[in-house]
């Protein structure tokens, strides 16, 4: 686990993206054509995987009125959370190689290459918080459920709808 305290990683992360995307705009784009439709194909999912949890939290979650999304009472595992158990960590990560394909630029890639693997201190302390939380209900979802992979994520939710 992090020795830094509950979400610093993921703070330094975002900062780290938030600079790759400042650099982008200071370098500008790569020439090549293609890998920037890749970088801006990322982006989108990026942004799914990043706005989409504030909304099922919200619907799902049992947030109270007024409070903030992430203050859920209820264990959501439909929709997103079906295929990953925490797709905003996987938002960022998405990000920080759209803008570098999008860039092209070495710097970019660097800086986004250790924006995510900053992400990936927070991560364990995430899952451990959520354990605390739902108990055994949680440690069922994350059996069934990967913490990052919507491939394989996604997968796995085909093979149960179908099975």
């Amino acid at each position: 686990m992090s020795k830094l305290p509950a979400w610093t990683a993921s703070w330094i992360g975002t900062g780290l993206i938030l600079a790759q995307i400042v650099l982008l705009f200071v370098l500008g784009a790569g020439g090549i054509a293609w890998l920037r439709y890749v970088g801006f194909a990322l982006w989108t999912l990026a942004a799914v995987f990043g706005w989409v949890p504030i909304l099922q939290f919200k619907k799902s979650g049992g947030v109270a009125r007024g409070e903030s999304y992430v203050k859920t009472t209820r264990l959501v595992d439909t929709g997103l959370y079906a295929i990953v158990r925490h797709p905003q960590f996987v938002a960022w990560p998405l990000m920080a190689v759209a803008v570098a394909l999008i860039s092209q630029h070495p710097v970019v890639a660097a800086v986004g290459a250790v924006a995510s693997a900053v992400f990936c201190l927070d991560f364990p302390e995430v899952d451990r918080m959520d354990a605390a939380k739902f108990g055994g209900e949680y440690r069922a979802y994350m059996e069934r459920v990967p913490g990052w992979n919507f491939v394989a994520g996604l997968w796995r939710w085909v093979r149960r709808r179908r099975g």
